[in-house]
């Protein structure tokens, strides 16, 4: 599962579905974590902050088998990609950012596009840092189920105005580099008692919402149906933390 955290990703995700979300898995050496961080931060500041060059995020995993490690994002358009980085910029990274890095496995790298139809990011949830990403793989068969409830969702979310979650959802489908029908969904928080907040106060509203557009008892239905659309297994959770400083303005 590790393969896939990758992206990670939501960073806000505010650019267009044409780019190209590209991240790796980091390990860091021991007890170099906050040199990494001012490292990475002073590049990224450095590089990493012009409309023509890539844009990186960077993320602390909270959760799960990779807990403590480093996501690495970067997001550009297929022109900057067959172009690739600036060597300026490359070697500016390996010379002051490698020494704290003990894995950077090329084996850990995935692209990924964001589905549009299926997100929603409210203005409110754009400072948000807290991520929980949900993570499926559904059967080729199951692909109608699974859009059909992500898609009512974003909708339903869209349409809750003032009962609106402080809670951005974004939607990343995996092009290259996983195996199987792998998608990520980006759920921001503002803190942890932020997100039992909106559990507990909010989600039955989208709930309601949800059944009022798309008919009673349909919500529970199009969960249903995607449970049976997912691979065995096909479900993780995990919790990351965005590490504005080493990441684009």
């Amino acid at each position: 599962m590790k393969n896939y955290l990758i992206l990670i990703l939501t960073l806000s995700f505010t650019f267009a579905s044409s780019q190209i979300y590209t991240s790796r898995t980091i390990e860091i050496e021991q007890g170099q974590m906050d040199k990494f961080i001012e490292a990475a931060s002073k590049k990224t500041q450095m590089f990493n902050n012009d409309e023509n060059n890539f844009t990186y995020y960077t993320f602390q995993i909270l959760s799960g088998e990779d807990t403590g490690k480093i996501f690495r994002v970067q997001v550009g358009t297929p022109e900057m990609m067959d172009a690739g980085p600036d060597q300026n910029e490359v070697n500016y990274w390996s010379k002051n950012v490698g020494p704290y890095i003990k894995s950077n496995s090329a084996g850990r790298t995935a692209m990924w596009w964001r589905n549009a139809d299926a997100s929603h990011v409210p203005e409110s949830s754009l400072d948000n840092d807290l991520r929980m990403v949900m993570f499926y793989n559904y059967k080729d068969e199951g692909e109608i189920d699974f859009w059909r409830f992500r898609e009512r969702q974003a909708k339903a979310r869209a349409a809750l105005g003032e009962d609106q979650l402080d809670s951005a959802m974004n939607v990343m489908v995996c092009s290259s580099g996983c195996n199987g029908n792998w998608v990520a969904i980006f759920f921001s928080y503002e803190s942890f008692e932020a997100q039992r907040n909106i559990n507990q106060q909010g989600l039955p509203k989208l709930v309601e919402k949800y059944n009022e557009m798309f008919g009673g008892g349909s919500y529970e239905q199009d969960v249903a149906r995607v449970e049976g659309s997912l691979m065995p297994n096909g479900r993780r959770v995990v919790h990351m933390q965005l590490i504005r400083g080493a990441s684009s303005n």
